[in-house]
């Protein structure tokens, strides 16, 4: 009995390790990834960005993207694009793991009540559009975010 109870418990710290590294990785490559875009398109289509005020989920944050992040969109998206590549390049270190997980779970919070700016006819597919899939994100970093002990 002991001795499945150690393959077993092997087994699912093993399965813990390919999940941290899978999700670091894919989570790592997104967030350079989005850096980088924020970079160009912050200075090649800026425009793209004022669909976002439009799944704003309250209207006074609606009101500030239209009235303080459009006109400011330039250098924003480097603030932002620096912020991600940070949290991008944070997953690729151990040591660094939870502090980019938290950053990034910081970021994709403002993205669930911001949204994607996808254009929605009921809330349900603005959940189903702008949403849902932030928080399967948000959740998938979540373990990423407490230090193993060890």
């Amino acid at each position: 009995m002991a001795v499945e109870g150690f393959f077993e418990d092997q087994g699912c710290r093993q399965m813990g390790r390919a999940f941290r590294v899978v999700v670091r990785t894919l989570f790592a490559i997104v967030f350079i990834a989005g850096g980088i875009v924020h970079f160009v398109f912050g200075r090649s289509r800026p425009d793209t960005y004022a669909a976002f005020a439009s799944t704003a989920a309250f209207p006074w944050l609606q009101t500030l993207w239209r009235s303080f992040v459009m006109p400011n969109i330039g250098w924003l998206t480097v603030v932002l694009g620096l912020y991600e590549l940070a949290c991008g390049l944070g997953m690729l270190h151990r040591r660094t793991v939870p502090v980019a997980a938290w950053g990034m779970t910081a970021f994709l919070l403002l993205i669930l009540v911001l949204g994607y700016g996808f254009p929605a006819q009921s809330w349900m597919e603005d959940l189903l559009r702008n949403r849902a899939g932030t928080v399967a994100m948000i959740l998938l970093l979540l373990p990423l975010g407490v230090r193993r002990a060890g």
